[in-house]
């Protein structure tokens, strides 16, 4: 009888200690406001801002101050290096940024997706290699209108593997507020690639480190491997260039292995030949990247002939002149004014380069394929306007220039607006 009474305690006692079923999640609804898309939960957001409001991530709750976010996960996806961005928004990420129990919703990745194609696309197209550090080098785009240009012509060079680890070593350090940022974006800008290193590394860095660098490809957290690790703990010496050409045939390895690039040339000859795989990405894409649907075969099929790095040199000279006489200049995304010309040719924009001597003829590439647009603006002072394109096919006013390329302040700015698009439709990036 005391045994039956004991064992109806002890289950009465398991039936008291099951745990309360837990609640199901809220859920964030995703809307769009003036000032970009709202992650929302009550009164409290996450907002993604547009490009030119100014582009940010920032907290939002109710009694409480703007709290900015620095996204650290990689929210676009990079083809070329074989890498598809996951779960893109912060709720996704940072589970309790609007309170307990708030979860990313169903439609947030689509949100997401939706917000990153009105963001400039040739920028965004930069951006994509360098991983988790994607959301930083765009913000750093936005606070430096010299910096796109600049990885712009690192990209075509095959030479991101130093910004990437320096894009690396900034957030390491922790000292990533909005301030900071703007500070490290006009010293990115200003600033050689060995002082930039010199600064972090608290040394000058070896030759034989800045060569390797510049050939491992951006995005692959440097930092997590052994070689570099011994860079930057201080007081040790450089790695030996037998460990950089180890990692370099790493990491080189691991982005061939998910992707295609070996069916379309012989890689492996052209890398043992020396050049490096950022930079044949490069030639490639600029080789196919104006080219009809009818041209495209036959740069392929000769592209798979190649085995030499000269004669991809002659390949991407080749495929690319065939492309800027037979793709046609597209139209003006605005109609012209009585103080604005659209550069319609590239005649004209190689005209418009000499005259404001601003090289904006290098662009000519990035005007066919539909990515930005070039006009002279005949006012006091003159500039070159650039407008960049969207993913949504809308257009932003990315750049000003005024002779001798040097920006305009944003005083300019706002004096050219009214003057580019009555009614402002085009809005200032």
């Amino acid at each position: 009888m005391a045994t039956r009474d004991k064992m109806a305690g002890q289950r009465q006692l398991a039936l008291d200690e099951q745990p309360e079923r837990s609640l199901p999640p809220t859920y964030a609804s995703y809307e769009w406001t003036g000032e970009g898309l709202s992650e929302r939960s009550g009164s409290d957001a996450v907002v993604y801002a547009y490009w030119d409001r100014p582009f940010a991530c920032t907290l939002r709750r109710q009694h409480r101050e703007a709290q900015d976010i620095l996204p650290d996960w990689p929210v676009l996806d990079a083809p070329d290096y074989g890498r598809v961005a996951g779960d893109r928004s912060v709720l996704a990420h940072h589970p309790r940024t609007l309170g307990t129990g708030i979860a990313a919703g169903p439609g947030a990745e689509a949100a997401i997706d939706d917000y990153l194609a009105t963001l400039p696309r040739l920028l965004t197209r930069l951006a994509a290699p360098f991983g988790a550090q994607q959301w930083l080098l765009l913000d750093l785009f936005r606070r430096s209108g010299d910096l796109w240009k600049l990885v712009h012509r690192q990209t075509a060079l095959g030479r991101l593997g130093t910004l990437s680890l320096t894009l690396e070593l900034f957030c390491a350090a922790g000292r990533t507020a909005p301030r900071s940022r703007q500070n490290f974006a006009e010293f990115l800008t200003l600033s050689t690639r060995e002082f930039v290193l010199h600064r972090f590394l608290g040394k000058q860095p070896a030759p034989a480190l800045l060569a390797s660098l510049e050939r491992f490809p951006p995005g692959t957290r440097l930092l997590d491997e052994g070689a570099i690790k011994s860079v930057v703990a201080q007081g040790t010496g450089s790695p030996s260039s037998d460990a950089l050409c180890r990692l370099e045939d790493k990491l080189t390895r691991a982005i061939l292995s998910d992707t295609g690039w070996t069916e379309r040339t012989d890689v492996h000859s052209l890398i043992d030949k020396g050049v490096a795989l950022p930079r044949l990405i490069a030639t490639i894409n600029a080789g196919l990247r104006n080219l009809t649907a009818s041209e495209r075969p036959a740069a392929l099929r000769s592209l798979r002939q190649v085995t030499a790095p000269q004669a991809l040199q002659w390949w991407l000279a080749h495929w690319t002149t065939l492309a800027s006489r037979s793709r046609g200049f597209p139209a003006p995304p605005i109609p012209p004014s009585p103080l604005l010309t659209p550069l319609e040719t590239a005649a004209a924009l190689s005209q418009e380069s000499r005259r404001m001597r601003n090289g904006i003829d290098r662009y000519l590439a990035d005007v066919l394929a539909g990515d930005l647009y070039f006009y002279h603006f005949d006012g006091a002072p003159a500039a070159t306007l650039c407008l960049a394109a969207t993913g949504k096919d809308d257009w932003l006013l990315l750049d000003a220039l005024g002779e001798d390329g040097t920006r305009l302040q944003d005083e300019a700015f706002q004096e050219i607006l009214p003057s580019l698009v009555p009614g402002q439709a085009v809005s200032h990036g």
